[in-house]
């Protein structure tokens, strides 16, 4: 192809028509033009289509992370569930000025931790890549982002509960001999070795259960616990909602 336009070109100048000639180099000159042009179009087409499987990609992990994420969010709203009618329980006994040590042994888990931890890393990826302007603006953008407030605020919320319960039982380990307090996740075999009876473990509880400190970790949990619950369900429809998006965007055509 090369070798047939140089020999026109040749051929006009050696018969001296410098006017088609020009109208000729001008055509090639297009002609170049016009290749540059579909090349680039086709480089930035190759490029976009990059981007898009790996925003696919991403999204795949981002959607993974968040079925994840919503499991974590089911067994710890489920515990949290289960604690409370504890909780109230052992209330009741406060109020009616009544003691039971099964009651206050169920309540002990007052002083478990339980925190949410989300896997954000696919969403992380994604913030930091170039191919984020694909979905900037989209519906399923801004869910991602309200989702990732949701987190945080859970996260400061948890953090600030848990400390507080926290540090009412550092309160109470300084006040109690923690001694005994500890033989009551013995087993049976290792209480009797240690020559503890269901008398002593009752006698500890009881005091336990009569001091302030005690009762105001009750009460904050139970605080904590109804605080916390409706923020993991709307965390959850968020994540439901972040889901659905990802599928519209990723089965689309």
């Amino acid at each position: 192809m090369i070798k047939f336009f140089r020999r026109i070109r040749q051929q006009l100048l050696s018969e001296n028509k410098f006017s088609k000639y020009l109208l000729y180099a001008i055509g090639e000159i297009i002609l170049v033009v016009i290749g540059i042009l579909i090349a680039l179009q086709i480089n930035n087409w190759n490029a976009q289509q990059k981007e898009k499987e790996a925003l696919m990609k991403t999204l795949s992990i981002i959607k993974n992370n968040i079925e994840d994420d919503i499991l974590m969010l089911d067994s710890l709203k489920s515990k949290r569930e289960k604690l409370i009618p504890l909780y109230k329980k052992e209330q009741l006994t406060f109020f009616n000025n009544t003691y039971d040590l099964e009651t206050s042994m169920n309540a002990i888990y007052v002083f478990d931790v339980f925190n949410f931890k989300a896997n954000q890393s696919g969403f992380n990826t994604l913030e930091q890549s170039p191919y984020l302007a694909l979905i900037n603006g989209s519906n399923l953008h801004k869910l991602l982002l309200v989702r990732k407030s949701a987190i945080e605020y859970l996260y400061i919320t948890e953090n600030e509960t848990n400390t507080g319960v926290d540090n009412l039982e550092t309160q109470l380990e300084h006040t109690f001999d923690m001694k005994m307090g500890y033989t009551i996740f013995m087993s049976a075999k290792e209480q009797q070795d240690a020559n503890i009876t269901i008398t002593d473990v009752d006698a500890f509880v009881k005091e336990v259960h009569n001091s302030v400190l005690y009762r105001n970790a009750i009460t904050k949990a139970s605080i904590r616990d109804k605080t916390i619950i409706p923020q993991y369900d709307a965390l959850i429809q968020l994540s439901k909602d972040a889901i659905t998006e990802i599928n519209k965007v990723t089965e689309s055509p």
